[in-house]
């Protein structure tokens, strides 16, 4: 199917050069259709030139002629791109245009980013179709009606107006929102520059991939399989599969152990934040097996026989900080993970050396300048009790530094007895609530922001602002009685303005890293890691939020 008009009137060849090359508008709106969305290999795109008005171009079985004659227009840093999901879009591109093609990354926009600022909580195109008086066609929905699996098994033609619809909506969405977002109060004023500023950054990121000593990785899944193995024959001697979850709640229950009912109240839960509670040596058992056959089915096996691994780096749509999908990075354990296993020890840099920097406590630096809490800040900024929040804690609250270490970290996540209760591994909600009474009597004034942001959140359905002047919208939940879940609303009006300042943060000290051309390849929580024997710009990265973000550096032959 060659190059197709969709708009008012019949477009002409003529009309696509005068409107695209010729005298090109200074916004556009792309989108791109793919096999799947597993089977990224795109079969066509649209240019939407007006909210009513775009082109159809054929890339796969057959490429249409005209495209190499849009390489001028992509690569065009003065005319905005806008998409809906740019992270995808811009993924697949390469591979309609390839010969080293390199798409402008400087003026883009994603109508899903400017949504979910705005408080939009459904920000997919057909969610926000209707806003405008816009409707589009939902793929799944097609394939299903036509029996396909792909979109190739569609008629052509669907498929092409379906894209083109689709990038019309896309401008059209974008003209009615951008008024918006300017108009919103206390929003950064770099805000959206810095959202599409990151996501070259993240792509470069996600295809450089991490190389991977296989030795290394044949050592651990051995170790792994045998601490699996033994484990299972421990379980084996009392007639259970500690792989069953329902043998695994039968047969702890009748060793006397209490265990809570699952959701469904199906069978008794038997996840690893419950067995942790359970002083029972078979409970460890079980614990033992899950976490040794966790590793090697997800981190182990998948990767036998591969040179490298590659993630596919994003942002997290609800609060805005990075993710990663597709094997992820981010849950990769190190040795000061919780289960202590050191899974990251398997990767290699390509330069023999990586440079990993890493900021110290964003959450509670956040909390304490968010709160303007005094005793916080004395502790930060006066370099009481030698600086550390944890010994600082410890002498407030009477408990040990560890105790106080995870209570610490607890409350800017708007911990509550149940949360505290399983970092604890207890069972004593009274005393994880008596912790949190003593932590609020430490802090008075974090004490009282936090019991304002989870009013804030009932009241207005939004957090109060991140550092940058986001409010995150929190919709009301509905819990399994079917009632306003309130408890849930409040821990995020807590901690949505921690972790969003948190994504604000890193993508900040991404664009700063990049700008200095550092060759990054990993970026995990709060640490970036690149691959070579790197100079950070530390005083750049320490002053980029209104609060010191300091920042560590340590080199190592691995990855840590």
């Amino acid at each position: 199917m060659s190059m197709t008009y969709y708009g008012p009137g019949t477009g002409t060849k003529e009309m696509f050069y005068q409107q695209l090359v010729d005298s090109p508008p200074s916004v556009i709106a792309i989108d791109t259709e793919t096999i799947s969305l597993k089977e990224r290999l795109p079969i066509g795109f649209a240019i939407a030139t007006s909210p009513y008005e775009a082109w159809w171009f054929s890339s796969y079985p057959e490429s249409d002629l005209e495209i190499q004659a849009l390489v001028g227009i992509l690569t065009n840093p003065n005319i905005k791109k806008v998409y809906a999901n740019v992270m995808f879009d811009i993924r697949v591109q390469p591979l309609i245009f390839q010969d080293s093609f390199q798409a402008d990354e400087s003026n883009i926009s994603d109508i899903l980013v400017m949504a979910r600022i705005l408080g939009h909580t459904h920000a997919s195109v057909s969610d926000l179709a209707p806003e405008i008086g816009r409707h589009t066609d939902d793929a799944k929905v097609m394939l299903d009606e036509y029996g396909a699996k792909t979109m190739l098994e569609l008629p052509p033609e669907l498929v092409a107006s379906k894209c083109a619809n689709d990038a019309m909506v896309t401008l059209d969405l974008y003209f009615h929102l951008a008024p918006q977002i300017e108009q919103l109060d206390g929003l950064s004023p770099d805000y959206m520059q810095v959202e599409s500023e990151v996501i070259p950054i993240l792509v470069d990121m996600s295809q450089r991939g991490l190389a991977i000593d296989q030795h290394a990785r044949e050592r651990m899944e051995l170790r792994m399989e045998e601490d699996r193995d033994f484990y299972k024959k421990m379980c084996a001697e009392h007639d259970f599969n500690p792989g069953s979850g329902m043998q695994t709640g039968y047969i702890l229950a009748k060793r006397g152990n209490f265990l809570p009912m699952t959701k469904s109240k199906r069978q008794l839960k038997t996840d690893e934040e419950t067995l942790e509670t359970i002083d029972d040596p078979l409970a460890a058992a079980v614990l033992g097996y899950k976490r040794a056959n966790s590793i090697l089915t997800k981190y182990l096996y998948p990767l036998r026989g591969l040179e490298r691994i590659y993630t596919e780096y994003g942002v997290d749509t609800e609060v805005g900080r990075t993710k990663s999908s597709n094997f992820n990075m981010q849950n990769i354990p190190a040795a000061s993970s919780r289960i202590g296993i050191d899974v990251r020890q398997i990767f290699l840099p390509d330069s023999g050396l990586f440079s990993t920097g890493d900021f110290s406590q964003l959450h509670l630096r956040f909390l304490a300048h968010q709160a303007g809490d005094r005793e916080m800040k004395r502790v930060y900024e006066d370099g009481k009790d030698g600086g550390d929040i944890h010994i600082s804690t410890m002498l407030k609250i009477h408990r040990p530094r560890s105790i106080a270490k995870i209570i610490n970290y607890a409350i800017p996540y708007g911990g509550d007895p149940h949360t505290l209760a399983k970092q604890l591994h207890t069972k004593d909600l009274r005393w994880c609530s008596k912790l949190i009474d003593e932590w609020f009597d430490a802090y008075p004034d974090a004490a009282e922001y936090i019991r304002e942001a989870r009013r804030y959140a009932l009241r207005h359905n939004k957090s109060l602002p991140t550092l940058f002047g986001r409010q995150i919208a929190i919709p009301e939940e509905i819990n399994r009685w079917n009632r306003i879940d309130t408890a849930a609303m409040e821990r995020k009006g807590a901690n949505y303005p921690i972790l969003g300042s948190d994504g604000e943060v890193i993508k900040r000290a991404l664009i700063i890293c990049s700008h200095h051309k550092l060759p990054l390849a990993v970026q995990v929580h709060d640490s970036i890691t690149a691959d070579g024997d790197c100079t950070f710009p530390s005083e750049a990265l320490e002053s980029l939020a209104p609060c010191p973000t300091p920042f560590a550096i340590d080199k190592s032959e691995r990855w840590k």
